[in-house]
């Protein structure tokens, strides 16, 4: 058994092994509490913005789990560390499980050591910002430009990789990879031209830079309706950000993009998934995570709208007890 194998072992005992104990306050009793992790994504992205309020209130009001947020490069790398109990939660998005379960690039081999909890944010977009002194427009702008297109490892950066090289614009820009903190003052600075953010409408993000100077979004309506992208890869839809969304926008822009969904290990004991998916899901959660982070999120209501993996059984109890009608999984 060499390292790596030695390695993944140990991770994947984790789900299963009390690493913390706790004392109830007032009881003076011992209460065994499992230490977890849920994978999300950059500080200033969507998934870590609901993750770290959602972690909060479930440590607040759990006996049994202890969750943790850890950043990392977005939906992708969350996959490969779920799949392979690095962490027993995260937050990923359906081309993910799709490419994931069918070993497709940029995965090596099949992952299949996931499940589906719900959805964490429904319908996001990929958002392309460049500075207004720029000009850049449209998809067509961006070539011979300096284009930073996520971190390695997101869903911005396979989304728009996807994109380019099927449109045939792969080759005319200078891409580039690299964490999302610090794409904003790479292009306040000069040494992008643009750089893309998958998140929520609106998204923090542009906000940001355009408290600095003026900034366009770029519109992908005319490339996505001559390319078919969306045809060929129906697991991303158009995303239309009304004028007036972000300061200075003055005209609707078409975007893709896709849900974020909460997944676990599927070794992860049943009563563990249940107890998180109960508490994420509770009035409570979603009340703390609006107030943190302004946006529909944690959709109680359709929780499995659109998702393409098999359901955790310890997800599946709570969501039988609400009466939402469990989907057969598109993955199989």
């Amino acid at each position: 058994m060499n390292s790596i194998t030695l390695a993944r072992n140990a991770a994947r005992a984790l789900a299963k092994t009390v690493l913390a104990i706790s004392t109830v306050l007032g009881s003076g009793v011992a209460v065994a509490q499992t230490a977890t992790q849920i994978a999300t994504g950059g500080v200033t992205g969507t998934n870590y913005m609901i993750a770290a309020p959602l972690a909060n209130y479930i440590n607040e009001n759990s006996k049994i789990l202890r969750v943790s947020p850890s950043t990392s490069g977005g939906a992708y790398e969350n996959l490969r560390r779920v799949d392979s109990a690095q962490a027993q939660f995260g937050m990923t998005q359906p081309d993910a499980m799709t490419k994931a379960w069918n070993g497709e690039k940029p995965f090596d081999k099949p992952m299949r050591n996931w499940r589906v909890i719900g959805v964490a944010t429904p319908q996001m977009a990929i958002h392309v910002i460049a500075l207004h002194k720029n000009e850049i427009r449209t998809v067509s702008d961006l070539k011979g430009k300096t284009f930073a297109i996520g971190a390695p490892g997101s869903g911005s950066a396979t989304g728009t990789s996807l994109f380019l090289d099927y449109v045939g614009m792969k080759n005319d820009v200078n891409i580039r990879m690299e964490s999302h903190q610090d794409y904003p003052s790479q292009l306040l600075d000069g040494k992008l031209q643009a750089f893309a953010r998958l998140g929520s409408v609106p998204a923090a993000v542009v906000d940001e830079v355009a408290a600095s100077q003026p900034v366009n979004l770029v519109d992908f309506s005319l490339a996505l309706e001559n390319s078919k992208f969306l045809e060929k890869y129906p697991f991303y839809q158009k995303v239309v950000v009304k004028a007036g969304t972000y300061k200075g926008q003055d005209r609707d822009i078409t975007m893709f993009g896709n849900a974020s969904y909460l997944i676990v290990g599927k070794d992860v004991p049943n009563e563990l998934v249940y107890d998180f998916t109960r508490l994420a899901y509770s009035d409570g959660a979603i009340k703390k995570v609006e107030m943190a982070f302004k946006g529909s999120n944690l959709n109680r209501s359709n929780p499995l709208e659109g998702s393409m993996g098999p359901v955790h059984p310890g997800a599946a109890k709570f969501w039988n007890e609400l009466g939402v009608k469990i989907p057969d999984a598109k993955l199989k």
